[in-house]
């Protein structure tokens, strides 16, 4: 069925039911895993002198993935790695993407955050970008 998940999380408390779902998953097939956090960073005018902002510093990040495979290995999933990545904010989903590919995912597991009504008209989703660009089975835990 599935040989290697791709598991992307974020600092949110839902990233605890992704990884709940992705440790049942990989645990009753035997899948490979890899935990993906993307750290976005923003660019910045400085008035001709521009720069990059960090939303959160690169320890941060490794302590998100970190946590992540402890609690994968925790639930008994004993073939599981982290990586952190960094992109510009809004290339989110093009990182996971990316990753999916580079890593051989037959499988992509991440949170589904919900926006309603304008907001999600303004705020796109990382969530539904990879789903709809992937080309492999995205599953989405809301």
């Amino acid at each position: 069925m599935y040989e290697r998940i791709l598991v992307a999380v974020d600092s949110t408390p839902e990233a605890d039911d992704v990884l709940a779902h992705t440790a049942r998953l990989a645990g009753a097939i035997g899948a490979a895993v890899r935990v993906l956090h993307v750290q976005t960073l923003d660019v910045v005018d400085g008035g001709g002198v521009g720069g990059v902002v960090e939303d959160e510093t690169a320890d941060a990040a490794v302590k998100v993935v970190t946590g992540a495979v402890d609690t994968l290995r925790a639930a008994g999933v004993t073939n599981v790695e982290g990586w952190t990545e960094e992109t510009v904010r809004g290339d989110v989903p093009n990182a996971v993407l990316d990753q999916a590919r580079a890593f051989g995912a037959d499988l992509l597991i991440l949170g589904a955050r919900r926006h309603g009504g304008v907001a999600s008209l303004f705020l796109g989703s990382v969530s539904d970008t990879v789903a709809h660009r992937s080309v492999c089975p995205v599953l989405l835990i809301p």
